[in-house]
């Protein structure tokens, strides 16, 4: 005779993802004649949950590597980029206690320069990132009990 129980356990219950493009403008010191190279670090972020969604504070710092005074000079500008982005979930599975949930934020790609380019007195740079949301929460697992008071001995090996 099967018997079934229920088991409370903490899972992954929603999911979501979300590609973010951004573009900031960075005013160097000098007049920028040539983008030497241009990198993102120090990426760093937190989340809440707010109904089905992941609320993400986070910020990067921009660095560009730029050549100035007729090409004879070069100079790194930076910046530090604020960003506050709001990620949609949707539920894998029911029977969730929405009480007790937790939100796990991931960057499934890091920030990336996609372009940088000299627009007047600034530097235009085009940022790309993807964030990943996951909802812990408490849900029940149901197993089958295939003989409740059944005992096996696995001492003897034939």
């Amino acid at each position: 005779m099967n018997d079934i129980r229920e088991i409370v356990t903490k899972a992954v219950v929603a999911k979501g993802k979300k590609i973010i493009r951004e573009t900031t403008n960075i005013t160097p010191d000098n007049q920028a004649d040539a983008i030497l190279g241009c990198w993102i670090i120090n990426h760093q972020f937190e989340a809440e949950l707010s109904g089905d969604k992941a609320n993400v504070l986070g910020e990067y710092e921009v660095n560009i590597w730029y050549s100035y005074d007729n090409n004879s000079k070069t100079d790194i500008a930076r910046k530090v980029v604020n960003y506050e982005k709001k990620i949609n979930t949707r539920n894998i599975g029911t029977d969730i206690n929405r009480d007790c949930r937790d939100i796990i934020i991931t960057a499934t790609q890091s920030p990336t320069c996609t372009n940088a380019q000299i627009v007047n007195d600034d530097i235009c740079v085009d940022c790309t990132f993807e964030l990943l949301a996951e909802v812990i929460g408490e849900t029940k697992v149901k197993v089958a009990i295939l003989h409740q008071n059944d005992y096996y001995d696995f001492t003897n090996e034939d």
